[in-house]
């Protein structure tokens, strides 16, 4: 058992056990994310502290830390689960890398989204709140909300373009370890290889990996275009932006303190869906000026040939027709 299991017991059902009148929330409330300084995620971090401050009336007061200087997000998960970290901000399917987790590998099923628009409404509905109630329990780290739309999932590549599903097979694609991530590209025939994020450019420039799976928001930064010289937009999965709180302390804040949270993650994901947009425009300028070949897949066929991935999960890793309900929840 992992680390993150292993603090995950220990915080489980803590709203249950605390006793007697709740104490004073910290005036601190120190939140990191993995993302740059001046990046879209920080952006939203200080937008939120600046509404969280104003909601509760000073109460509280969250202090914001970038570039990882909180731990990488394992860490900063540890660290909610325990109680030693109040919040973090990144990817929401980020939470699948906690034991208790493993229903959120929903939000990886290809093509389950219709739009960003459209994964917003449906990733805070009241049956993905309620999953998320569960996780908390679980796990000890709560989703206050999904806030702040990302850029499309794509494959980027070296050699070649991607077009159809058939030009997946037999590419070493760095995928992230995420279960429906995996299932997805193995079904395509592609030889998955795990690396952390700061590897994926030294696997690009050395021809140990082929291609990788991200979106602009992760690839430009790092620069992933100087090595992968085709961009091909698949946009198999529509994410968006966790805000996540140690469950400890949530159980702690009064029912406004909890409201001022709210309405400052959902503040703080409108400047990170606006700054992504921009950097999702700004991004295709970039590529087209490096020299990289930019296409839009058959996205039909890709869907058609991934149709079947979820259905060994389903009523196993989720809840039984949670798939059909989220497709239903988009007219």
């Amino acid at each position: 058992m992992n680390r993150l299991a292993l603090v995950a017991a220990a915080a489980a059902a803590v709203c249950a056990t605390l006793a007697g009148p709740a104490e004073a929330a910290p005036r601190e409330l120190r939140i990191g994310t993995i993302s740059a300084a001046n990046s879209p995620w920080d952006q939203a971090m200080r937008r939120f502290s600046e509404v969280l401050a104003q909601e509760s009336k000073d109460g509280l007061k969250a202090i914001v830390y970038t570039d990882g200087q909180l731990g990488d997000i394992q860490q900063m998960f540890s660290g909610m689960q325990l109680g030693t970290l109040e919040m973090g901000y990144f990817g929401l399917g980020a939470v699948t890398l906690m034991s208790g987790a493993a229903p959120l590998n929903v939000l990886y099923v290809p093509y389950l989204f219709k739009s960003k628009d459209a994964a917003e409404r449906v990733l805070n509905s009241d049956e993905m709140k309620a999953l998320y109630d569960d996780v908390a329990k679980k796990t000890g780290v709560r989703i206050v909300g999904a806030f702040g739309q990302r850029s499309p999932r794509a494959i980027q590549t070296v050699k070649a373009p991607v077009t159809k599903p058939e030009d997946v097979k037999g590419l070493r694609l760095r995928i992230p370890s995420i279960a429906l991530l995996k299932a997805t590209f193995e079904t395509l025939g592609a030889q998955v290889t795990p690396l952390g994020m700061m590897e994926i450019y030294n696997g690009l420039s050395r021809g140990t990996i082929d291609g990788q799976d991200n979106g602009f928001d992760l690839s430009m930064p790092l620069k992933f275009h100087e090595a992968a010289k085709y961009w091909s937009a698949t946009d198999h999965a529509f994410e968006m932006t966790g805000w996540f709180m140690s469950e400890k302390l949530w159980c702690s804040l009064t029912d406004a303190e909890r409201a001022a949270l709210v309405k400052a993650a959902q503040e703080g994901g409108k400047v990170s869906t606006a700054a992504t947009e921009k950097l999702d425009a700004d991004a295709l300028a970039a590529l087209k000026a490096a020299g990289v070949t930019y296409v839009v897949p058959d996205k039909a066929a890709f869907a058609a040939a991934l149709k079947d991935v979820a259905k060994p999960y389903d009523g196993k890793m989720w809840p039984a027709g949670l798939v059909d309900r989220i497709r239903a929840m988009q007219p």
